[in-house]
């Protein structure tokens, strides 16, 4: 080798959130996900998992707890980026499906809920939109 330079691989292993570990990750993200209103329904289904998140996401912006709606957003945003493709396809036609179901009409709340969303979740979501000619 020239001037005594070696070439090292670093072998790194990207973990990916798999839909097994869904569950379990909301539970620990969003402790009150799992009260009185949700348990029965969230169960290792990660697509039961996802819709209950998706409605306690929905409660929380329509009750205009934007601490709890920006979390949310921060764990769909999370599963999003870090979840392998079973995953991202279910916060994509779950979770990301739901929004049309509590954006709001005003164009000042919309703009308030549209801040909170992440951008590359509101970018998927403006896919579906625009994809479906809505």
């Amino acid at each position: 080798m020239p001037f005594g330079i070696q070439t090292v691989f670093i072998k790194t292993r990207s973990y990916m959130i798999t839909q097994y570990e869904v569950p379990s990750l909301l539970k620990a993200e969003l402790p009150k996900i799992t009260g009185d209103e949700y348990p029965a329904r969230f169960t290792m289904d990660i697509y039961k998992s996802v819709q209950c998140f998706s409605e306690f996401t929905k409660a929380a912006v329509l009750g205009h707890n934007l601490t709890l709606a920006r979390k949310c957003f921060a764990v769909a945003e999370k599963l999003y980026r870090q979840g392998d493709n079973i995953v991202r396809n279910t916060i994509e036609n779950t979770f990301i499906f739901s929004f049309t179901a509590f954006m709001p009409k005003d164009r000042v709340e919309k703009l308030i809920l549209c801040s909170l969303i992440p951008a590359p979740l509101y970018a998927a979501y403006l896919k579906q939109v625009m994809g479906t000619g809505c």
